[in-house]
């Protein structure tokens, strides 16, 4: 029996040659409306806008010596979804630039509070009796943080 002089067999009913290429058509708009629309960034992946998240703690220091910055500097948190506990001063002044120091905060909320307050740069001291998630402390270029 020679295999190459036979004709080909059709082993696929007549129904499975509409319905194949169906499916595979549907699976093709899955795969790309997933990569198209992709997972929700920021607030909307956890479903929760910042005003129904809770309030993150901060502790407000003076780091530059400029009179009354603390003060200041947390009078324009408070319209946003900060909680100030306490304020005070660094003890040396030197802080040319604004901090955020991570003491028993997480990830998350260190990236909510960089964006409600525009500090970027942020360091850890972890510590779990501190009075606060977070402490800022206000350096020389606090205008760039200070909203009006």
């Amino acid at each position: 029996m020679d295999l190459t002089n036979n004709e080909p067999q059709n082993n696929v009913p007549q129904k499975w040659k509409i319905w194949i290429p169906i499916g595979v058509g549907v699976l093709l708009i899955i795969v790309a409306a997933v990569f198209y629309f992709g997972k929700p960034s920021g607030s909307a992946a956890t479903g929760y806008g910042e005003d129904k998240l809770p309030a993150i703690k901060v502790v407000v220091s003076n780091g530059c010596g400029y009179e009354q910055l603390a003060s200041e500097f947390a009078a324009t948190l408070a319209n946003k979804n900060i909680d100030v506990v306490s304020l005070g001063d660094t003890p040396k002044p030197i802080y040319d630039k604004s901090i955020i120091v991570v003491r028993k905060g997480d990830m998350q909320d260190l990236k909510r509070l960089q964006k409600m307050t525009g500090i970027q740069r942020w360091t850890s001291a972890v510590n779990e009796y501190y009075n606060a998630d977070f402490e800022i402390i206000v350096g020389s270029d606090y205008e760039e943080f200070i909203s009006e």
